[in-house]
């Protein structure tokens, strides 16, 4: 019998997000504070230029991740202001080395080629990871934030020792 999960999980607004709105809102008032006091009459146009270009910017931080687990493969998907999706990574279970709920101050030592965070938030609330061996990315660290139906896919093709470790005896 074949096994398809999937699960969206939409990235909460951090202190990154906030720190861009701000950025955008400073610079899209000096500018136009610039071009009222050089040139006014090219004030509207400006002004539609940058509005257009806040929402662009400020849309383009709207960000969902899409967790599928078909058999074996684990798949994650970036989806950016549900008009562009990325794919983040592809990998099979059984070349995950490690799957554990993520603690900060286990991991931060560690050397890794990439790191990638698909996870919810940016505090590592609620979050799980793995380390896995990538064709093109090589030893890769995967923060992400799956419910129960995720990681009941995905424990059966983990290596025993892996699932023992990440799940204990059940």
């Amino acid at each position: 019998m074949d096994i398809f999960i999937e699960q969206i999980v939409k990235k909460k607004i951090g202190s990154k997000d906030i720190f861009i709105y701000i950025a955008v809102l400073l610079g899209i008032g000096i500018i136009l504070s610039l071009i009222a006091a050089m040139i006014p009459m090219l004030l509207l146009p400006v002004l539609v230029g940058l509005i257009a270009a806040a929402y662009f910017i400020f849309t383009s931080r709207s960000i969902e991740y899409e967790y599928s687990v078909t058999n074996s493969d684990i798949t994650i998907d970036k989806i950016i202001s549900r008009r562009k999706r990325k794919s983040v990574l592809s990998v099979d279970a059984h070349d995950i080395e490690y799957f554990a709920k993520y603690r900060a101050k286990d991991q931060h030592a560690k050397s890794y080629s990439q790191r990638i965070d698909a996870s919810d938030n940016e505090k590592g609330e609620n979050t799980w990871c793995f380390v896995a061996r990538h064709p093109q990315k090589g030893n890769v660290l995967v923060l992400f934030s799956p419910n129960e139906k995720v990681l009941t896919a995905i424990k059966p093709f983990l290596t025993r020792q892996v699932a023992l470790d990440a799940f204990g005896r059940n």
